[in-house]
């Protein structure tokens, strides 16, 4: 676990990353500020390409609370690629695009799912961008259906 006391509430996720790339061994990040703690983790996996260069996925953040609040007990595994999965996944479920566990789906899995899902909320805010800007009433119908198909898409994602 590395504890990082920021000076403003915002902290981007390449520091994270460049540190996540240097370290080998699976972290934990606690963000401090102003009373406050934050949680965040990566999914990470050796390369294929190079073994000693781990591949860093999407994080999962936990929201802000309070830091004095109770912590939840570390869940019980046999060994630390369990304890890492299980603490993962809590951070997964407690990220700001809650995803849930399905039956059966491992964690390479879900952690996919959730770049599938942080992809298409970013698509769907450039989209809601242009629909606004745009003028012409026929690029609108087609700008909505895209909105709308990229919509349910996400929603089946999230499921």
């Amino acid at each position: 676990v590395f504890e990082i006391a920021l000076k403003t509430g915002e902290l981007r996720e390449d520091v994270l990353r460049t540190i996540d790339r240097a370290v080998p061994s699976l972290i934990f990040f606690e963000l401090t500020f102003e009373g406050r703690v934050r949680f965040a983790a990566a999914y990470k996996r050796a390369s294929e390409i190079a073994a000693n260069q781990p591949v860093v996925e999407t994080y999962f953040e936990t929201p802000w609370q309070d830091a004095t609040a109770p912590r939840l007990p570390l869940p019980v595994a046999l060994d630390m690629a369990g304890l890492y999965e299980q603490m993962l996944r809590a951070h997964m479920a407690a990220s700001p695009f809650a995803l849930r566990p399905r039956l059966g789906e491992s964690l390479p899995d879900a952690v996919a799912r959730g770049v599938l899902i942080r992809a298409k909320r970013r698509e769907c805010k450039q989209l809601e961008a242009k629909l606004r800007t745009e003028s012409q009433f026929n690029r609108k119908v087609e700008i909505n259906g895209d909105l709308r198909d990229a919509r349910t898409l996400l929603k089946q994602l999230q499921k």
